[in-house]
This record gives C-alpha cells, sequence and structure tokens, in this order.
C-alpha cells in the first residue's frame, strides 16, 4: 500500500543516516519547501509520482560531474530545480527511478507509487525472482519487473539499519571517479550482512586470513585469495576507524574522514604498485 507521507518520511530517515558518515557533507541534503519544489521535469508522469517528486528531499552535488555514492556503484537522482532524468527503460507513469547505476554491477531503485514498493533492478541480473530461462525470454525493457521487489518503508529501513550498524560504510573517494565516495560492505552475502545488521554490538574486528586450500593450489586460486583477504583487512581498517572515532554516539566525523582519506590513498597506491609488478611494460610506458 502506497503512503507518501510513508515514503518520504523513510527516504528521509536513510539520507539523514548516510550523513552520519564521513562521506558526505550535511550540505548536499535539500529539503523541500512545505508546498514542495516549483520545478520537477518527469515527462510522462502521473500526478501522484508528481506530487511525491516535488515532497521529496535530494541528495544534490552541485556539480554534473561530482557524482555522489549511496551504494555501490549507484548514484541517487536529484529532480530538484528542473533536473531531467533519461530513463534507462520507460516505466509506467506511475513508477519512478531514485536512483542510476554508475557501472554495470550498480542497482536502479523503482519506486511503484501504486503498490508502494521498490525494486531493485539490476543490469547484471541480481536477485532476480524468476528463473534464469524465464528471465532471459522477457523483453530487455521489461526485465526490472523480474527483480526482488520490497514494501518501500521496509526496503529504506532496511538500507538505513545497515548504515546504522556499519555493516555498509561510506568513505570519501581521493580521485572522485566514477563517484565521490566508495562503498564497502562487512558482508559477503546478502544473508551475512542481515545477519550482521541485526546484532547489538559493534566490537572491533580483526579478520583472519583464508589460509590455502591445499598444496596443489593454482596461481590463480592463490591469488583470488590473496585479494580476498586483503579486501578484507582493508574493509575491517574501515570500520574499526569508524569505532576509533567514536561510532556512533560520540563521532568525530570530520576526523574519521580524515583517516579514512588516507587510508583510501595508501590503497590505491598499493593497488597502483601491484599492478606496476605484474605489468612492467605497462608502468614503463606511462
Amino acid at each position: 500500500m502506497y503512503s507518501k507521507n510513508e515514503t518520504i518520511k523513510s527516504i528521509q530517515n536513510f539520507y539523514q543516516e548516510i550523513l552520519r558518515h564521513p562521506y558526505l557533507n550535511e550540505d548536499v541534503l535539500v529539503t523541500p519547501p512545505a508546498n514542495g519544489w516549483d520545478l520537477i521535469n518527469t515527462p510522462g508522469k502521473n500526478e501522484t509520482v508528481i506530487d511525491l517528486l516535488r515532497h521529496l528531499p535530494y541528495l544534490r552535488s552541485g556539480n554534473q560531474y561530482r557524482r555522489l555514492l549511496i551504494h555501490w556503484e549507484t548514484i541517487p537522482i536529484c529532480y530538484y530545480d528542473n533536473a531531467s532524468f533519461q530513463e534507462i527503460y520507460a516505466l509506467p507513469s506511475h513508477c519512478v527511478y531514485l536512483t542510476h547505476s554508475v557501472d554495470r554491477e550498480g542497482l536502479n531503485l523503482i519506486l511503484d507509487t501504486v503498490e508502494g514498493t521498490i525494486t531493485e533492478y539490476s543490469h547484471v541480473g541480481y536477485h532476480i525472482t524468476v528463473s534464469n530461462e524465464e528471465y532471459e525470454a522477457l523483453p530487455e525493457a521489461e526485465r526490472w519487473r523480474a527483480h526482488r521487489t520490497t514494501p518501500v518503508v521496509q526496503f529504506f529501513e532496511s538500507w538505513r539499519r545497515k548504515f546504522e550498524r556499519l555493516v555498509w560504510m561510506l568513505v570519501p573517494n581521493p580521485i572522485g571517479q566514477p563517484a565521490t565516495g566508495r562503498f564497502y560492505s562487512r558482508g559477503a552475502s546478502d544473508s551475512k550482512d542481515e545477519a550482521l545488521a541485526l546484532r547489538t554490538l559493534l566490537p572491533p574486528w580483526y579478520p583472519r586470513d583464508d589460509p590455502a586450500e591445499d598444496d596443489g593450489e593454482s596461481e590463480f586460486d592463490r591469488e583470488q585469495r590473496e585479494t580476498r583477504n586483503r579486501e578484507r583487512r582493508h574493509v575491517a581498517d574501515i570500520y574499526n576507524t569508524y569505532l576509533q572515532h567514536g561510532w556512533p554516539g560520540q563521532f568525530d566525523k570530520e576526523g574519521c574522514r580524515a583517516e579514512l582519506l588516507e587510508l583510501e590513498k595508501r590503497k590505491n597506491a598499493d593497488d597502483r604498485g601491484r599492478m606496476d609488478q605484474a605489468n612492467p611494460d605497462a608502468s614503463f610506458s606511462d
């Protein structure tokens, strides 16, 4: 069941939660006046959608080349101030995109104002609710209908809770591309994310590296294992940095941001060093 007020409230609460993270400044959140935004550019949408968009809060970078991030490769859409968005695939008049993917693995969140739901559409077909055969048989423009769909309040509360419990974290990206932030998750799956979000305590995390499975480990398997271990240690460093700066109650956002920015710079340098070592000719040609 769709509720305009509940939809606005759930999105507002979600945005306020991610603003606590050491990535976005508070001024990127713009809230509408009491009578709503004046200019909303959404051709082909019905009055219910237009009325909702006129009263939604938005995350706005103020620079079209500085894309904000709210999830893995996922960018929020700002319809405020007559901004327009070209739909990936045309939606019914009662549906509207709230986010778009910055790459193939991002999520295009679709709000249905008849059912009051969010559909998590991705180009790679994450969270599909039909068999692969049925999915492939659908017209490409209709495949979004076969993705996981959740009541809007439940959906945003689940996302809000994961950011609150540091299951998911947003940190500044030193290079600013393809978005100004980076998204990290402590869970390796949806079920692990959900389990972590239910925990009440946030103890420090020092993960153990995965050992080699046997003496016959291939070079490829060894590289994959080392990459997983390295990425897990980096996520743990990020998580522990939040805790060291007082999350959640006495959080030093600016101090945490500065330390995380240095962590990301070191990660960039380490990644580049490994790439140069693996491809010395490419490094020389640069």
